[in-house]
């Protein structure tokens, strides 16, 4: 006897073979556990679960028409899987909205089926006189989600046995547990994106609180450098008036007593005294003219320069010394390189302590690289980087390498004072200088300095 006969049978209760109706209950059974693991499956696959579970239900009880609708986000049936016996879309509710349905209205299943009694099943459904097919309607509600409902259509001869709409019943309840595992599962999908998208705006927040707290900490050094160029330069200033005075007397004697030494009869040894003294007296007063520059920097008219211009300047200017230590200086400037905005003297002064401080850290000797090239940082400044691959500057020195009178140099090699003086240059120019070195791998001094005119209320 063949499946369908035998469902068929025990329908229409025909023979009424106990044989048969346990058949159709241990088929029943089967197909329960078979929708009991698709539906359990993890992770769902609404659509092609829910079709697997129309399926069975149809070969199960050979309906006309089977299908499972579910409720839309605009409160309207949508069919989420359907078998027909011709194949076509089912058509079954006249209005599609969920008010309309009676089932999902009062809770409990509609049920047309001609001469049957269901009032174990719901016993305050009355059903219609002179009913033409058998038709149920039974509700997906899990918790208080409404899901949908299972619609299922059959001959009008056709009554459905206790048994059979307990079966109904299991299969719309799993059908409804399953939507509703979708919807949780979907729910934490979203709600983990949506983590994970904080997640993501947290960690490019941070990232940027970072930078800015890098920045602040840059602005407080700036902020704290130039305090301490005031406080000293105010200080020095008065000094190097009270020293300049006296000084400037004493190279004027000396010049007097050279030009006088023939007709007063000097002899040979005081004259070589007095160079030795006159040589002195120079360097005490180059050294006041460093410390006036850096307490009391004069105002000055800037103008278009050439960065190669003043670099070949400085190179020539040092050439006894580069050769004398064994180094050599290679240069790479664009001739398409655009002019700055700036003093021609002052700059000059900054790259020959620049230079001269890269020789002195190379005392074996090494090579020194100038570069000069628009910022990609700083599109409105020009970037020159001087490299040398000298003994480096411990890292505990760099956050005071451009304070006045701090050096690393030995005794009576420099006063202290050559990069407060760039510093101050650099600054009063409305650009910036910066350092980055590793101890015994060399060091880079990068000096921004502005394209285009800077007015004297934007200069540091």
């Amino acid at each position: 006897m063949s499946l369908i006969k035998l469902k068929r049978e025990h329908a229409g209760e025909k023979n009424g073979d106990r044989a048969v109706k346990e058949r159709w209950t241990n088929t029943a059974l089967s197909t329960v556990i078979k929708l009991n693991n698709i539906t359990g499956f993890l992770p769902i696959n609404l659509e092609k679960t829910l079709k697997a579970v129309v399926n069975e239900t149809y070969n199960l009880f050979c309906p006309q028409i089977c299908c499972i609708f579910m409720v839309g986000q605009v409160g309207r049936f949508e069919p989420a899987a359907f078998r027909t016996s011709d194949g076509s879309m089912p058509d079954i509710h006249i209005d599609s909205t969920v008010n309309a349905c009676v089932s999902l209205r009062d809770g409990l299943p509609y049920i047309a089926c001609s001469g049957a009694n269901y009032s174990a099943l719901c016993p305050n459904r009355k059903v219609p006189d002179n009913v033409s097919s058998s038709h149920v309607c039974i509700p997906m509600i899990t918790g208080g989600d409404v899901n949908g409902v299972l619609s299922v259509s059959y001959q009008p001869e056709r009554v459905l046995t206790h048994d059979e709409m307990n079966v109904l019943l299991s299969i719309a309840n799993q059908a409804s547990m399953t939507i509703q595992r979708y919807k949780l599962f979907e729910t934490l999908k979203k709600e983990r994106l949506e983590i994970e998208k904080a997640y993501t705006e947290i960690s490019i927040l941070n990232e940027r609180l970072k930078e800015k707290i890098e920045e602040l900490k840059e602005a407080r050094y700036r902020l704290l450098q130039s305090e301490k160029l005031v406080a000293i330069g105010e200080l020095v200033a008065g000094l190097c008036h009270e020293i300049n005075n006296p000084l400037s007397v004493i190279l004027n004697r000396i010049e007097c007593l050279r030009m006088e030494s023939k007709e007063i009869f000097l002899p040979e040894g005081v004259l070589k005294d007095l160079d030795v003294i006159f040589l002195f007296a120079t360097k005490v007063s180059s050294m006041v003219q460093d410390l006036l520059i850096f307490s009391r920097p004069h105002s000055v008219e800037f103008k278009p320069v050439n960065i190669t211009d003043i670099l070949e300047a400085v190179i020539k200017m040092l050439d006894g010394d580069i050769n004398k230590s064994g180094c050599a200086v290679h240069t790479n400037i664009p001739f398409s390189t655009p002019d700055i905005y700036g003093c021609p003297e002052r700059l000059e002064r900054v790259f020959h302590n620049l230079l001269s401080n890269a020789i002195d850290a190379m005392p074996e000797g090494g090579r020194i690289y100038i570069e000069a090239e628009v910022s990609d940082e700083k599109p409105d400044f020009l970037e020159v980087k001087v490299r040398d691959e000298g003994e480096g500057i411990p890292e505990e020195n760099l956050h005071r390498i451009f304070d006045p009178f701090f050096t690393t140099k030995k005794l009576g090699r420099g006063t202290g004072l050559g990069l407060s003086i760039c510093y101050g240059i650099i600054k009063n120019h409305g650009g910036d200088i910066t350092v980055k070195s590793i101890v015994n791998e060399g060091s880079v001094f990068t000096v921004y300095l502005p394209l285009k005119r800077v007015s004297s209320s934007n200069r540091g």
